[in-house]
């Protein structure tokens, strides 16, 4: 099993895995290179474990938590993060990288109602990848970018389409290379398809 713990403060987003699924193990290995904190719900260890890596986090209801800290026990060091079922690991997990000074997080997510919670945490950029997308939650409301012809980028919430004419049915094809950018009054959530 390789070890990605190398000190480098400040410069790499962590990883929180939610879907270990959520965009092919390729995009997964881009996102390990530069040794991020680790941080997996507990139903996704297996298929992370998997993949040779060492797990840093782990997210697990309360009623769980015995029996992932027996079972990972070759994992040491690892912390637990522990939540009541029913509610969000969204939650514990911000927190967590809040509270340890983290300024960005790479999110594998299950689906885009987990983006919506993660509106509510201000303090950290965040990417998420839901889907095969990647998208970026753009605080500012301005976004701009180099983007290559023929990407799918993709908007929401779809109240905000009227003010994006370019956007049909949430969906924007760029035809040439070059500079895109969008504007708005609030914040919004672009997406970009992964290929």
């Amino acid at each position: 099993m390789s070890s990605h713990h190398i000190v480098r403060e400040d410069q790499e987003p962590s990883l929180l895995i939610l879907n270990a699924h959520a965009i092919p193990f390729e995009k997964v290995q881009e996102l390990l290179e530069w040794m991020p904190t680790v941080i997996v719900q507990a139903d996704q260890i297996e298929t992370v474990l998997g993949w040779g890596i060492k797990v840093d986090v782990i997210i697990t209801p309360f009623a769980d938590l015995e029996v992932w800290k027996s079972k990972l026990i070759d994992q040491a060091p690892i912390k637990f993060l522990a939540y009541d079922r029913g509610d969000d690991p969204l939650t514990p997990a911000f927190h967590f990288l809040l509270a340890s000074k983290a300024t960005a997080v790479n999110c594998l997510l299950a689906d885009k109602k987990q983006m919506m919670h993660i509106e509510s945490f201000d303090g950290l950029d965040v990417e998420v990848f839901v889907d095969k997308k990647l998208w970026r939650w753009i605080k500012s409301g301005r976004f701009e970018k180099w983007v290559s012809s023929n990407t799918k980028l993709f908007l929401m919430p779809e109240e905000l389409q009227s003010g994006f004419p370019e956007f049909y049915a949430g969906e924007y094809l760029v035809k040439n290379d070059g500079m895109v950018s969008f504007n708005s009054t609030q914040p919004f959530w672009i997406g970009e398809e992964l290929i």
